[in-house]
């Protein structure tokens, strides 16, 4: 396993007794996540279990958090230098572990109340290694994304397909000792849960599905700067609609989850069929895109006529743009979508009045730019429509350093009530979610800005 530094912990007790299950809880300075977390292992019918919550050199008030439920069964540990990553609190976790098996919950997801009493009919029924719980991954509310894993084919685990998250897994504390415990992204070369689950299989561990939804996840590498605002409206939401509904809830769930695959909002994840170079950069990108971790931003503008323009970039961005496509005249753009919500994170500083200027190279519909809201960094800004050629529009705002947050950088944002597919709309075959379709991001300071004309800015 790798090496962890123990700073401080409370509350574990040796008692004649092991539980049946340790329950891993691995934590990083979100302490309203991870009570409603808590709350949601404490919920379960089947009470026979500790829980160990490790937090990445947390510096909040998680262990206050965690005494606050008076439980002896909770138990408090923090590392004392970060990982960065759930790999170190897991093996922490895994070190100081007295149940026959380990189940991971995800700080900011949640269990439904009989999530470790199906697992445990499992182990003692088949007599697996591991046990995959069936889990509803959920995209930003304003994209409608779903995904769901756990379902295994012909009842079958395959290393490809069945891709399931750490917070509906489930295992014999003795196959972790099996494979070396967890390993660091620069030792797995891969995510390293995915790693994690290979080596187990690759162990020859017997893998086996409960069949039932009991896991929700809230992937935060899917949220924008959710580590900055640490919003936790939808597992709030959610803890309280299961215990208002009951199994009314996990129906309604259910529902919504044909709703999407219906309307192609359903994702699948498939696992990489071997380790990929390209991992540290997309570790480092979703770390980025959450808000845990911040870097300079890379992103260069060229010059036009005195104006610092910035073209589209391949970058990653959750669910609220499509991937880079060519216009023949207006060159590289994005289309926004399937999220209502997009935003561009640009390096640029407000240090006086500042003109910016998107070029809009289209609009799936035209409610789209009716509807259309811009804001940067969080707040609303007056804006207009002028026309541009062959089909293009500029959309243009004055800024204000009263908006600006001192950082060298500026969240620009656009809403819209709705995306739609041209697969509804007649257009053609498409059945992507769009909105409009964005070139290029302009900045100019006005005094300097020398041309307000159209034929200028669409140079």
């Amino acid at each position: 396993m790798g090496a962890v530094s123990f700073r401080q912990g409370y509350g574990l007790v040796t008692s004649p007794r092991a539980p049946v299950f340790s329950v891993v809880i691995a934590t990083w300075d979100w302490s309203a996540a991870l009570n409603l977390a808590l709350q949601s292992v404490l919920g379960q019918t089947f009470a026979d279990f500790e829980v160990l919550v490790v937090g990445d050199a947390c510096s909040d008030d998680s262990a206050q958090v965690v005494a606050a439920f008076g439980d002896a069964r909770l138990h408090w540990h923090n590392l004392g230098v970060r990982c960065g990553n759930q790999w170190g609190p897991n093996n922490y976790g895994l070190s100081v572990a007295r149940g026959e098996y380990v189940a991971y919950l995800g700080h900011d997801d949640l269990w439904w109340p009989t999530h470790l009493a199906n697992a445990h009919a499992v182990f003692e029924r088949s007599r697996v290694d591991m046990v995959a719980a069936v889990a509803l991954m959920y995209g930003p509310p304003q994209s409608g994304m779903r995904c769901v894993t756990g379902f295994f084919p012909n009842d079958a685990y395959s290393p490809r397909s069945c891709f399931f998250p750490p917070s509906s897994m489930l295992h014999r504390r003795e196959l972790a000792d099996r494979v070396g415990g967890w390993r660091s992204l620069e030792q797995a070369r891969i995510a390293v849960d995915v790693d994690f689950l290979q080596r187990c299989h690759e162990a020859g561990a017997h893998i086996a599905s409960t069949g039932e939804v009991t896991t929700f996840k809230f992937n935060a590498s899917w949220r924008r700067n959710i580590y900055r605002t640490r919003n936790v409206d939808e597992q709030a939401a959610f803890l309280d609609r299961m215990g208002r509904e009951g199994e009314s809830f996990r129906t309604a769930e259910l529902t919504e989850l044909a709703r999407a695959a219906a309307h192609d909002r359903l994702l699948k994840i498939e696992i990489p069929r071997a380790e990929n170079s390209s991992a540290m950069a997309s570790a480092q990108a979703w770390r980025q895109f959450r808000g845990s971790h911040r870097a300079k931003s890379a992103w260069q503008p060229t010059r036009v006529e005195g104006r610092r323009r910035y073209l589209p970039q391949e970058e990653f961005s959750g669910f609220e743009w499509h991937a880079i496509e060519q216009h023949p005249v207006h060159g590289a753009y994005r289309w926004s979508g399937p999220s209502t919500q997009s935003s561009l994170v640009i390096p640029e500083r407000i240090d006086g009045l500042m003109q910016m200027t998107l070029l809009i190279v289209a609009a799936i519909h035209p409610d789209a730019l009716a509807s259309a809201r811009l804001l940067v960094n969080g707040s609303a800004v007056a804006n207009e429509f002028l026309p541009g050629l062959h089909g293009a529009c500029l959309w243009r705002a004055q800024l204000d350093p009263a908006i600006s947050t001192g950082d060298d950088e500026l969240l620009v944002t656009i809403e819209l009530d709705h995306t739609w597919r041209p697969h509804d709309l007649e257009i053609n075959g498409d059945r992507r979610w769009l909105g409009i379709a964005v070139g290029w991001v302009e900045f100019a300071a006005l005094q300097d800005s020398r041309s307000t004309n159209v034929q200028s800015a669409m140079s």
